[in-house]
């Protein structure tokens, strides 16, 4: 499983960021890297970007990582045993991941379960794959909020690393380490270009897929919740633009669809691979200068 994958002189990375749904613009970056020979030799992500840089960095192609998304119902109604039996497909491993954002999903996920049941998913695709064993270096982040601090996934179980990279407060309860409380690496560094840096890329690419901050009705904002949900997506929004600085080379990927809809996966992954076609000189002289 897996395609060829040529190495350039001077190693370089690709940070994938995290985002949801948008971060499906990945797998049409990897499909261009690919088709053009431009394989990356470290790859670092967060969240959504983690899942599919974590699939990469395993050997999967883009392709087969494209065909777990396939058929994805958006809202569709989550059986809660989906998560407790081996699914038949990646495809239900995704489906059942992202899309059970239902309010009543929101409200049972709460501190309820004993059983981490994501965990338990994770463990029958990933199996016991260890991290620093993968083909290519990976690195995904989480971030404690007992101590506020991030923490870097550089080694050891790669399930553990992805449950709580993945854990998108509200969504998933947090992943519990020695004590720990880790939640979505993308609340603190949604850029996780250090990360790649530290695997020893000397360039580092990052495909930029967040969504613009826009201005709003004053209308819109009703109630204490909706004031605290744009006041965080505001200092993130700003937050990921300056992390974005520093990366050597960063491109626009325009997807224009909220964090979970995945009602248009398609046509995500065709941006993802349409604006990294559109800059394949400007990563093939970056990373081979």
């Amino acid at each position: 499983m897996g395609s060829a994958r040529s190495r350039s002189r001077r190693p370089w990375g690709l940070v994938l960021m995290g985002g949801g749904a948008r971060g499906l613009a990945h797998i049409g970056v990897l499909h261009a890297l690919d088709d053009h020979g431009l394989a990356p030799d470290v790859i670092a992500g967060t969240s959504m970007g983690a899942l599919v840089g974590a699939f990469y960095a395993a050997g999967m192609t883009p392709r087969e990582i494209e065909s777990l998304t396939a058929d994805f119902r958006y809202n569709s109604v989550i059986d809660r045993r989906l998560l407790s039996r081996r699914p038949q497909s990646m495809r239900r491993f995704f489906e059942g991941l992202m899309l059970g954002t239902r309010a009543d999903r929101l409200l049972r996920s709460l501190g309820i379960d004993r059983e981490d049941r994501v965990e338990a998913v994770l463990g029958r695709i990933v199996g016991g794959l260890r991290i620093e064993d993968l083909p290519i270096p990976f690195a995904c982040n989480a971030v404690d909020i007992v101590t506020g601090r991030e923490v870097v996934f550089t080694s050891g179980p790669l399930r553990n690393a992805l449950r709580a990279t993945m854990a998108f407060p509200l969504v998933f309860e947090p992943a519990r380490r020695q004590g720990r409380l880790l939640v979505d690496g993308g609340l603190l560094d949604n850029v996780p270009v250090e990360a790649a840096r530290g695997l020893g890329a000397r360039k580092v690419v990052v495909p930029d897929t967040h969504k613009s901050l826009r201005e709003i009705p004053a209308s819109s904002i009703r109630n204490v919740f909706q004031l605290l949900a744009r006041t965080s997506t505001i200092v993130l929004t700003r937050a990921t633009e300056s992390q974005l600085e520093r990366a050597d080379l960063v491109y626009r990927i325009e997807v224009d669809v909220a964090t979970f809809d995945f009602s248009q996966t398609r046509a995500i992954i065709a941006k993802g691979r349409k604006a990294t076609e559109g800059n394949i000189a400007a990563i093939r002289r970056l990373v081979s200068g």
